[in-house]
Order: structure tokens, then sequence, then C-alpha cells
């Protein structure tokens, strides 16, 4: 038995497969044929990159069997989709999200303005950066992965690759410390323009109600308590300010 809810949200999703299954009708049919990806770049230079979708799909897929030995599934396939047109897919555990998540990767990194793949953890970014890794490099695209060990310097390499995985707070970390430096030649990040985002319901929801807090270094406090001392024996209560002694505040 289902719900209402629950008819209708199954309702939506074998329709949009049903929409979907013409194109990776096109993307299986591509399999195995050879696909010049420079030529996609440059493609991906003037026209929409939902017009190379189906090339890049079918040259992922290639790569994947050839280099990992992993025949991407349909429903890796169609998740990749949704993910490009900035919808969340749901996978069960063990249908290769990881995998999922290198399609519209590809696909977006081909501006060569750069791809987050944003993790839940340090181990995870490393992981599927090194696992994943055959992939892109067999597609001409260069990989990295952020951790907190890293310089300045490795830093800036990371960002510069055309995918990154990192922890969202490792990029957000980053992103107050860009803000906090005065010489331009310091920043490690670039402009933003895609990311994916592992484990939204945990990133976006968990982990943003914990704030980044950065703190930097401060000039001696210590005359600070006399001064605000002498301007509270200036104030006057009723003009300048009014307390409750129920609350005990001021």
């Amino acid at each position: 038995m289902f719900s209402l809810g629950q008819w209708l949200r199954r309702r939506t999703v074998l329709r949009e497969i049903r929409l979907a299954a013409p194109t990776l009708e096109q993307i299986r049919a591509l399999r195995g044929k050879p696909i010049d990806l420079e030529i996609l770049r440059e493609r991906a230079r003037h026209h929409p990159l939902d017009s190379l979708l189906v090339d890049v799909f079918a040259a992922v897929t290639d790569a994947s069997e050839r280099v990992l030995e992993l025949q991407p599934f349909d429903v890796q396939i169609l998740a990749g989709m949704a993910m490009h047109q900035g919808r969340i897919a749901e996978m069960q555990t063990g249908e290769g999200k990881t995998l999922a998540a290198v399609f519209p990767a590809v696909l977006n990194a081909l501006t060569g303005d750069g791809v987050h793949i944003l993790t839940v953890n340090d181990y995870l970014a490393k992981r599927d950066a090194e696992w994943m890794g055959g992939i892109y490099r067999a597609l001409g695209l260069s990989v990295a992965h952020l951790s907190q060990d890293m310089t300045i310097a490795e830093r800036r390499r990371a960002y510069a690759a055309d995918v990154t995985y990192a922890t969202a707070n490792e990029i957000g970390f980053d992103l107050l410390r860009d803000h906090l430096r005065q010489n331009p030649d310091d920043l490690v990040q670039r402009d933003y323009h895609f990311a994916l985002i592992d484990e939204a319901d945990s990133i976006l929801i968990d982990e943003a109600r914990i704030p980044l807090v950065i703190a930097g270094a401060t000039n001696d406090t210590q005359h600070l308590p006399h001064r605000m001392a002498a301007l509270a024996r200036e104030l006057h209560a009723g003009s300048d300010y009014t307390s409750d002694d129920y609350a005990r505040n001021i």
C-alpha cells in the first residue's frame, strides 16, 4: 500500500524515466565508437552542454569499462543525467553513486572552469579521486583532492584541476581564508562553476547547522577591560541603559 504522496512521487519518477529512455538508448548505441574529446571540448565552448550529453556519457561509459572494468548500469547513467540537470538523485547503498557522479562531472569539466565534488569526509574525497581518477585521465581531464594538511600551493594546484574532490568544510574554510588574504596571489580558489554534493541531506541539512568559524591573530586586548570599565562609569541608568533585575539582564 502506498500513501497518496508516495504514489504521486512514484508516478513522477516513472514518468521522468520514460522521458529519459530515448537519451539512454542513444548513449548505449554509441558504446565502443571512437569519440574525440578535444572536439567535444571545443564544442563545449560554443554550444550548450546538453547537446554534448549523449557523446560524453557514452565516452565515460567506455572509459569506465576499459579502465576500471566497471560497466555502468542504466540507473547510474540516469542518475548522472539527473545530477547534471541540478536534481537530487536518491540512490541506495551499493547502486554506485560514486561512478554515477563521474558522468555529469566530465560533462561540466569540458568547459575548463572546474568541477567540485563535495564528500562527507577526507577519506572519501581521497578514495573517490584515486578510484575514479583513471576515468578522468583517460578522457584527458585532470583530477585532484583536498586534505587538511595541504599547503597553500598544494591547495591552489588542487583547485586548478578539472575535477576536485573535497569535503564541504574544506572548501568552506578555504573560502573564509581567501577572504582574509590581502594579496591576490595568495588566493587558492578560483571562480565557482559546477558542484556535485554527495550525501546532500547530510551536507546541506545536518552539517549546515554547524557554522564555520575561523579566527585570525588578534592585537593585544589587555587594555580593553579598563577602557570598558571607564566607559561604564559614564553611563546613566534610564537614559543610557535599562536593567531587568529578575532576568539579570542589562
